[in-house]
């Protein structure tokens, strides 16, 4: 610090001047490595923030565009939407990355099993005579360049939705902030401060985690509809019970998104009151400490807590529901496959039961093939 007030400089982020071989490789993080080998990091060894991700910038961008989307509500009597101006700014971004993403899981991770099945092929029994060494190699190839592939490109395509989602998330809390200074009196008494703390601190962390769901909302269907023609050639009928069962259960989770949903409109404004009775509190320790009105507050805070946690208590056991759901909904599709497959394959081979005929010593003996 040269004198007081000044900020540190920080050393320049390398990712700005990074080739693709490096962003897709992350290696340009290796000198970070290398000092961490060497030596504890500070302060100073973190890299400066892109110009991409500043608050300032991301700021400015947002309230342009936000008096932009006022102009053209007013024009066409309607009410300005926060989600237009977002897709404007990073609609773009998130199209690009799910194309990527959508290639990840329609394209690279549909084809492994076709690979790794072409593969094995040739090692069953009588497999090399339908299957040479030259295109086994293939396969073998293929499998492996498709792994690298899919590899690289997820982890990219991850971190680029991260990215989307941190600007977007750093752009709401600078406007949520610009705002708060220009709130009125009134408009400061409807307002409380921590209903202010509670969305930069927690609300808006939910656009990191849902730009990286939401993209699954397109592919998810494509998916399902090539997995249906792929099953639909190796066992038939079946893939279609299979794909019923695993379809049956996506009321359930949108059933238990809406409660999830309620209980997240519950849980808002119970925080909101308990950050505002820790910030009176905090505001007016001295009174308290004079007077000796500590377990009275204490009770207070622990009540709104209490209140709180009711809330959370059921969001938590939904959220736990849905890990073992997930789990257990897609073991449980293909298992009700496998037995149709099993069970109408048995029912084909009993219709397929002739009784012929045979004579000896002038009695008709049926025999069942």
């Amino acid at each position: 610090m040269d004198a007081a007030g000044s900020k540190e400089k920080q050393l320049p982020n390398p990712r700005a001047t990074a080739n693709i071989f490096e962003i897709l490789t992350f290696s340009w993080l290796l000198s970070l490595f290398k000092t961490g080998q060497k030596r504890d990091l500070e302060s100073n060894d973190l890299y400066d923030s892109l110009n991409d991700h500043k608050s300032s910038l991301l700021g400015l961008e947002i309230e342009k565009r936000w008096k932009i989307e006022i102009a053209n509500a007013k024009s066409t009597n309607r009410k300005p939407s926060l989600l237009r101006v977002l897709v404007r700014m990073f609609g773009g971004s998130f199209l690009y990355y799910g194309l990527v993403q959508m290639f990840i899981e329609a394209i690279l991770r549909m084809t492994q099993p076709l690979l790794i099945g072409g593969l094995l092929a040739y090692f069953n029994p009588g497999g090399s005579k339908t299957i040479n060494t030259k295109h086994a190699y293939m396969y073998a190839f293929g499998l492996l360049l498709n792994i690298l592939a899919y590899t690289v490109l997820f982890h990219y395509s991850q971190l680029e939705m991260l990215h989307i989602g941190m600007k977007i998330r750093v752009a709401c809390c600078s406007t949520i902030y610009k705002k708060a200074l220009t709130l009125s009196t009134t408009s400061l008494c409807e307002t409380t401060v921590g209903q202010v703390v509670n969305l930069i601190s927690n609300d808006v962390n939910r656009f990191d985690m849902a730009l990286i769901c939401i993209q699954f909302l397109l592919i998810g269907p494509l998916q399902t509809i090539i997995v249906t023609y792929f099953l639909w050639q190796e066992i038939g009928v079946s893939s279609i019970i299979g794909v019923t069962v695993f379809l049956a259960f996506v009321p359930l989770q949108g059933w238990l998104g809406k409660i999830t949903s309620d209980y997240r409109s519950k849980i808002a404004p119970r925080t909101d009151e308990r950050v505002r009775i820790m910030n009176e509190i905090i505001s007016g320790i001295q009174v308290i400490k004079m007077y000796t009105w500590e377990k009275p507050f204490a009770l207070l805070v622990q009540y709104a807590r209490k209140m709180e946690i009711e809330q959370i208590r059921g969001t938590s056991w939904i959220r736990v529901f849905f890990q073992s759901f997930r789990i257990f909904h897609i073991r449980f599709a293909l298992f009700t496959s496998i037995l149709s497959y099993v069970l109408l394959g048995s029912y084909i081979n009993t219709q397929q039961v002739k009784p012929l005929a045979s004579l000896t010593d002038n009695n008709i003996i049926p025999v069942y093939l």
